[in-house]
């Protein structure tokens, strides 16, 4: 888990984080991510899309041990978070 708290504020620091489902699902169809992290409470339909893409493509997906308001503190955020992405 603290490798996910890292790796979370490595991204943030290097502004490599796209915040959000949508755009992490539009970019990852571009190739541009690398790792999505999602929070505990991700909806069925999103996973799913989430399992397509990766194994579709060499994107790791990680589930942060956590709901979507506690990413959105870890990632520094006034909101909650379901999904993020990190960048090549």
């Amino acid at each position: 888990m603290k490798e996910i708290y890292e790796e979370i504020q490595v991204a943030i620091k290097g502004k490599k984080v796209v915040i959000g489902s949508r755009e992490t699902l539009k970019e990852a169809k571009k190739g541009e991510i690398k790792v999505v992290i999602h929070s505990s409470n991700i909806p069925d339909s999103l996973q799913k899309d989430l399992a397509r893409y990766s194994e579709a493509s060499a994107l790791d997906v990680k589930a942060f041990d956590g709901d979507s308001v506690r990413l959105g503190q870890v990632c520094g955020k006034p909101f909650s978070i379901l999904v993020i992405g990190i960048k090549k």
